[in-house]
């Protein structure tokens, strides 16, 4: 898989969570998403995630299983998947949660999930990769471009 120019030297990546739901879920693009943690593995890069990350991932799951998309079992199994993707949890504090606030007023959002993603990656001078095409023109046109789209990562 080609990523986009630079990506290589990145060591440090936060993953936004419908990254690692599509990865565990056992749905037909979940190899695609998958082979970004694998990649991110063999090029030892060190993936982060807020806190409620593992809410987020967990409720996704849920939701495939309350619409009968998966099974109970098949839920469970995902969950424990996706604590296989080795992605390290960083608490939430007062001043992320500031900066989110920033963030949300700069990408005009009235939550601050996906602001949380963008101040921890401020944060770290991390990289960001998301499946949220929205959220990643917002987040360019507030001048963060190191925010990334999986689509833009070529196969």
């Amino acid at each position: 898989m080609n990523y986009l120019p630079g990506w290589a030297s990145s060591k440090t990546i936060i993953v936004d969570a419908n990254i690692a739901a599509n990865a565990v879920l056992p749905l037909e693009s979940a190899s695609r998403y998958l082979s970004f943690f694998e990649r991110w593995r063999s090029e030892e890069v060190a993936l982060f995630a807020p806190a409620f990350w593992i809410a987020e991932v967990t409720s996704v799951i849920r939701q495939y299983a309350y619409r009968k998309m998966i099974s109970q079992s098949q839920a469970r199994r995902a969950v424990k998947d996706f604590y296989l993707l080795d992605v390290e949890i960083l608490p939430l504090d007062e001043e992320l949660c500031i900066q989110a606030l920033d963030w949300a007023e700069k990408i005009q959002h009235s939550k601050i999930y996906d602001s949380l993603y963008l101040a921890l990656s401020e944060r770290l001078g991390a990289e960001f990769w998301t499946s949220d095409k929205k959220l990643t023109n917002a987040a360019h046109a507030a001048g963060a471009q190191w925010v990334h789209w999986v689509g833009d990562a070529a196969e």
